[in-house]
């Protein structure tokens, strides 16, 4: 909860005031690092009584270990406890003047003092939490076109005050989120806004400089920060939310509600006598719509729905969908990722492989969608469906909306054609179905895709299927890999790898490592001479499975980073016998430049030669092959070889970033 006066009557005053009270009796000080070269100046302007300084400065003294200095801008004629706070902070700059007649003044004199490149300009009610500091340099100083960082601004008892704001044509203002639950998702993620609180607020010294600073007609408080923000914008330089840095805010306003309201007025009305031709290009008050955030948002708002957020770990497509993510983001579009599989989960696990700049919608899921899209469906430029399930549940409700707006762009993700599965599988079974048969199931998975005006395709295999039923722009967008081949030599490398997550007993994965292991791999030992290990690296569900875990056939479990792998062992296989899609695994492989043995499925999944990877059906013939590459050298050099020169033509990010833009036009 908010203090709302300077008496301060909350708990957490209390608790501060108490604690000021035994460091000045017992004559301790709050202890910052001299620095000689600071990486950031915090400069606090204090205009409220001691305790709130206090917890200011202590909150920054418990915060991350970045090279800080810390500025004070305080009235000369100061209260005894504020006197008495300040001669113990010796390290502290003390900036004296003799009547803080407004923030923007305070923040000023503060600001000609720093010694660093960044600034982060504070009220003396805010608290920050650890590594906010570091975040918000992050944001500043990685991206060129960030003019201001704000903050997540919360209250003392956690609730969200703002996430950014809003502004109207009116001068009217509205924070984001204000009485929310800070882990909603529509605020867990990094974007432009119109302008942040001052109460936090990062700038980099050189940008603040050369806009003016603060501009001093504001009186005493209120919409200095709408008017910095708004000259950053008028400099082309943005104003960004990030959800990283968090602060807790305990002061409300400084004097009543009345007085407030009054000092509002009165600065808006000046905003709008020097501001009038940047706040024309605001909506109207009437156009507000505080549900749907995307007053800033730049280029394309694009809907993506998608089984999960991608996180690295689960395969299956995922590593895509996080290149397509950030290619979308780094091209100057605003995307909100809908899950309809995983649609709950912990942010901060989300954001380890998503943009932080993508709004994950997380909680609605299939059953929420059609109420999320009643509200946000004029939102949207374009939607983008992965997968034949999220096809088949929310493709109808889409179709429904292009016959009301047929601008809005649809573009199916076809990840993979599912319905490959069910016909490589049968033909493994050894009853494979008839061509019309074939047919018949391609078409009831991909009978709502006719309403799509673009198609993804992963394969030149799968692209001819989707011509042979009559879809007319389809686009090749595969999965990009890194080309890092590892160093070590044919001769010090031993060991087979697998690579794969094992979701059950009748898991393509699953089958087809169970019959490797029964039937090729006693074939190769023999052949060799040599009880050679098998790796497997992957999350594994499958107790038929684990039953042949032995000390030559090592399960390792999940591995975050396979790159000793790739390293120590001779050959990657791909033995799975049906599947759907392409098997990204290889290719994963590849790029690292281990040589692979797969089925036959696979290598037509690729469209590979015999020069990129060696292919077999049978289990003796893979044993062979198996045999071949692991023990001739000049056929592992020319697989690795080949194997590159193929995923530099066909799997390069500007690949992903060309076909994106097709898809988008």
């Amino acid at each position: 909860m908010l203090d709302s006066s300077p008496k301060g009557d909350s708990d957490c005053y209390k608790r501060a005031k108490r604690s000021l009270g035994l460091i000045l009796e017992m004559e301790e000080e709050l202890k910052f690092d001299p620095v000689l070269e600071p990486e950031v100046t915090i400069v606090i302007a204090s205009r409220n009584p001691a305790p709130f300084l206090f917890r200011c400065l202590q909150a920054l003294c418990f915060s991350e270990s970045v090279r800080m200095e810390v500025v004070v801008v305080v009235e000369s004629s100061s209260r005894e406890m504020i006197a008495l706070l300040l001669d113990r902070l010796k390290t502290v700059v003390k900036v004296r003047c003799p009547k803080i007649v407004s923030y923007s003044e305070a923040w000023n004199q503060g600001a000609n003092v720093a010694r660093s490149a960044n600034i982060i300009f504070l009220k003396d009610d805010v608290c920050v939490r650890k590594d906010t500091i570091c975040a918000t340099l992050n944001v500043l100083n990685n991206d060129g076109g960030v003019g201001a960082v704000g903050a997540m601004l919360l209250d003392g008892d956690g609730v969200l005050i703002e996430s950014g704001s809003l502004l109207n044509s009116s001068g009217i203002c509205r924070s984001v989120g204000r009485g929310w639950n800070p882990d909603d998702y529509r605020v867990q993620y990094r974007r432009d806004v119109a302008f942040c609180s001052g109460a936090y607020l990062g700038i980099t010294k050189e940008t603040f400089q050369s806009i003016g600073g603060f501009d001093e007609s504001f009186l005493d408080e209120y919409y200095e920060d709408v008017d910095l923000c708004l000259r950053l914008n008028r400099a082309g330089k943005r104003t960004v939310y990030d959800p990283c840095s968090v602060a807790t805010r305990n002061l409300e306003y400084r004097d009543s509600w009345g007085k407030a309201a009054k000092l509002m007025a009165a600065n808006r009305n000046r905003l709008l006598s020097i501001r009038e031709s940047e706040l024309a290009s605001f909506p109207s008050q009437s156009d507000f719509e505080l549900d749907t955030i995307h007053e800033s948002a730049r280029g394309q708002r694009i809907l993506w729905v998608e089984d999960a957020p991608p996180f690295g770990h689960m395969g299956a497509g995922f590593p895509r969908t996080k290149e397509m993510l950030w290619t979308l983001i780094e091209l100057g579009h605003s995307v909100t990722l809908l899950p309809t599989f995983i649609t709950t989960s912990d942010f901060m696990d989300v954001y380890k492989d998503t943009p932080r700049e993508v709004e994950v919608a997380l909680g609605v899921g299939v059953e929420g969608f059609e109420k999320f899209w009643q509200k946000k469906w004029k939102a949207y430029d374009a939607v983008i469906i992965s997968r034949p399930n999220n096809l088949n549940s929310i493709g109808r409700i889409i179709e429904d909306t292009k016959s009301k707006r047929p601008d809005l762009r649809l573009i199916y993700d076809a990840e993979a054609v599912f319905a490959n599965r069910e016909i490589s599988e049968a033909l493994y079974n050894g009853e494979p179905f008839s061509e019309s048969e074939e047919r018949q199931l391609l078409e009831a998975e991909l009978k709502l895709a006719v309403v799509a005006d673009v198609i993804l395709s992963t394969s030149d295999y799968e692209r001819k299927q989707f011509a042979s039923l009559g879809f007319s722009k389809v686009i090749m967008l595969r999965h990009h890999s890194t080309i890092e081949p590892a160093v070590r030599p044919f001769a010090e490398r031993e060991g087979i790898l697998f690579v794969g997550a094992v979701h059950s007993d009748s898991a393509p994965n699953a089958i087809g490592l169970i019959d490797f292991i029964e039937n090729s791999l006693p074939l190769i030992r023999a052949k060799l001479g040599q009880d050679i290990k098998l790796y497997c690296a992957g999350r594994y569900h499958s107790d038929e499975l684990m039953k042949y875990a032995s000390d030559s056939e090592v399960f390792l479990g999940f591995v975050e980073d396979l790159s000793d792998w790739y390293e120590k062992c001779r050959l990657f296989i791909a033995p799975a016998r049906f599947a759907a899609g392409i098997p990204l695994k290889i290719i994963e492989a590849a790029s690292k430049g281990i040589p692979v043995v797969a089925t036959t499925l696979a290598r037509n999944q690729l469209g590979w030669s015999e020069e990129e990877l060696i292919s077999a059906h049978t289990a003796e013939a893979f044993a062979a092959a198996c045999v071949r590459v692991y023990s001739e050298g000049p056929l592992w050099h020319r697989l690795r070889t080949g194997a590159l020169a193929r995923i530099r033509q066909d799997y390069s990010r500007e690949h992903i970033v060309e076909a994106l833009r097709g898809a988008l036009e």
